[in-house]
């Protein structure tokens, strides 16, 4: 799919001009005006990088507004690098992105902006280096539910004493609404962090006021200014479950056309982010793109939601996960049914509204969900996309670079459902159950926990519902002799996972992102170590922590990329933080990677 799209950047180089030089233009607004969502920058390359910012008159009006902005070598700006102009207008809701040319590699630059006589924050960013690199500080961020807590995760890497980049992973922000029920609004309320607008994004002027609300955040506003950010979204920046035809959260009856809604949020992502937009030719969903630090490491951004990505099962979704008939006399035990006659029996039950006799349950038929996931025509990135991938991976290695570093939005490793009752045996299930609050969320704990006691993948909308795409992906790697590292968000819990392919062989080593505020499944039942059970019950999973939130900081050098898990308090101010676990990568001659050590 392709739209229809202005170039939205305007740089006028004024090679002889003083700085925050104006000449005279047609009608403008000239009253009073703020920058009330900070600035930021992004998608910085070796010569280049993104300023971005906002300005808001204090009187509605459709009149542009002339912006200047400069970045200097010093926070003072006297020793000025780079300056022009270029207009806010109401058509890009008053947004400023400008691509700043001609810069130096591995430079540290400070910029702003200013409009009539009000003045910009100061921002600080930071140009890609070029040639030998003896090192690299990341900082992976993903999840940020506006009233699930505070941002107190950007907070904190405002102050890092270093960080070269932000890296974020996707769900920027979350597209729910503000009535009691709504997805966080339990924590928000009590804290008085409520969404803007109260009801979920549809429109572009709503796409619009959510990222208002976030980039008022003082925290956010941080961490922006801190240090360029690479950013991808992944399903919340349109809609709950998007893929390449619609969305679990969106209902065309009452919500119009999918297209309508996804081009209206990729419409205000493109004016609220410090991203570069798609090249004429590309269609508007392509974001994957990579960024090389000089001769140690590339990093490489895929889309895995709205430019291929095959609708994915959803186990909630009636007629999703295909079901048979079991016998359950002995749970431990527990057998599908294969006489044709007593299934019918148990099926016409269930037809005509009652529950299944005993001792026969309905439970996920395991043969057919495999068959279903593991069709090679289910798409995560598209082939286009894979062969992109797999030449970008190719390209970083001829060009000796040590690492690739792989920025993917949900989690690769293979992962089965934790059985609780394997772990702890049903009678200590039950009395954690017994003592879970009476909500809504305990009937769905209590279900969640009786259909993950079967052998089935925990999470159908990460990789483990693509597992074709995945080994395609294993395969380009493999060629390609690199050090993959893979850092992936999505699942509101940080992990240390280490990859193999369908044979048993390492392929590389994956860092799951914590949520800086989202819920994950641990905390509906908080007393209990979730992350233990992953860990026992998954060969791949090394580490895994289902509680905490906060980041993710990664550092490379030619021998090793180290990943410190970062926690951070948030749901309280001042705030907490801590290192919740530290493992090491080390480079492997031939496909993979080394051994990952916990240090």
């Amino acid at each position: 799919m392709k739209i229809d799209r202005r170039n939205a950047l305007s740089l006028l180089a004024l090679t002889g001009a003083a700085p925050f030089a104006i000449t005279e233009t047609k009608a403008a607004y000239t009253g009073h005006v703020t920058f009330d969502h900070g600035v930021a920058s992004g998608d910085p390359l070796q010569d280049r990088v993104v300023l971005w910012t906002r300005v808001t008159p204090a009187a509605a009006n459709s009149l542009d507004i002339p912006v200047e902005w400069e970045a200097a070598h010093d926070p003072a700006f006297r020793n000025i690098a780079s300056h022009g102009r270029t207009t806010a207008s109401a058509d890009r809701d008053f947004t400023v992105k400008v691509d700043v040319e001609g810069l130096k590699p591995a430079q540290t630059y400070f910029y702003r902006f200013r409009a009539g006589k009000t003045v910009s924050p100061v921002g600080h960013t930071r140009t890609l280096p070029a040639g030998p690199v003896k090192d690299i500080v990341l900082a992976f961020v993903t999840c940020a539910l506006y009233p699930g807590g505070f941002f107190n995760a950007y907070d904190d890497i405002a102050k890092l004493e270093r960080v070269d980049a932000v890296v974020e992973l996707g769900d920027y922000y979350y597209e729910y609404g503000a009535k009691p029920e709504d997805y966080g609004m339990s924590i928000g309320e009590k804290i008085g962090r409520v969404p803007d607008p109260p009801h979920d994004t549809v429109t572009l002027a709503d796409y619009r006021a959510r990222h208002a609300i976030y980039k008022r955040d003082a925290d956010l506003q941080a961490a922006h200014a801190r240090a360029p950010w690479i950013c991808v979204w992944d399903d919340h920046e349109t809609a709950n479950d998007s893929w390449a035809g619609g969305a679990e959260n969106h209902n065309p009856k009452t919500e119009g056309p999918w297209i309508d809604r996804e081009r209206a949020a990729l419409r205000a992502y493109y004016e609220w982010m410090p991203i570069r937009e798609p090249a004429p030719g590309r269609a508007f969903e392509s974001i994957n793109r990579s960024f090389q630090f000089g001769d140690l490491a590339s990093l490489i951004m895929v889309e895995s939601r709205l430019v291929a990505r095959s609708h994915q099962l959803e186990y909630d979704k009636p007629g999703d996960l295909p079901l048979t008939v079991y016998d359950s006399k002995d749970p431990d035990t527990r057998k599908p049914v294969t006489d044709p006659a007593v299934a019918m029996k148990v099926w016409a039950a269930v037809k005509a509204g009652n529950p299944p006799p005993a001792p026969y349950t309905l439970g996920p038929d395991i043969p057919k969900l495999n068959a279903i996931l593991n069709d090679p025509e289910r798409l995560m990135l598209g082939p286009r996309q894979e062969e992109w991938l797999k030449l970008e991976i190719e390209k970083s290695v001829a060009l000796k670079q040590t690492w690739q570093i792989l920025g993917n939005q949900v989690v690769m490793a293979r992962t089965v459902a934790p059985s609780l009752y394997r772990a702890l045996g049903k009678e200590k299930v039950q009395a954690i159950l017994a003592n879970l609050p009476d909500s809504p969320y305990r009937a769905r704990v209590a279900a969640g926990i009786e259909l993950f006691s079967y052998d089935i993948p925990f999470d159908p909308d990460g990789w483990d519902g693509y597992p074709a795409a995945r080994e395609r992906v294993y395969d380009a790697i493999k060629a390609s002799n690199g050090n993959v590292v893979v850092l992936s968000g999505d699942s509101h819990a940080a992990w240390v996972n280490d990859l193999h392919d369908a044979s048993g062989q390492r392929v590389a080593a994956e860092f799951g992102v914590t949520s800086v505020t989202s819920p994950s499944v641990g905390d509906f039942m908080p007393n209990l170590d979730l992350g233990k059970i992953f860990m026992a019950q998954n060969k791949e999973v090394v580490f895994c922590d289902q509680n905490r939130k906060g980041y993710t900081l990664i550092t490379i050098t030619p021998e090793t990329v180290t990943g410190e898990l970062i926690a951070v308090d948030h749901l309280s101010k001042p705030y907490k933080r801590g290192t919740l676990v530290t493992y090491r990568v080390t480079p492997a001659d031939g496909p993979g990677v080394g051994e990952i050590i916990k240090i």
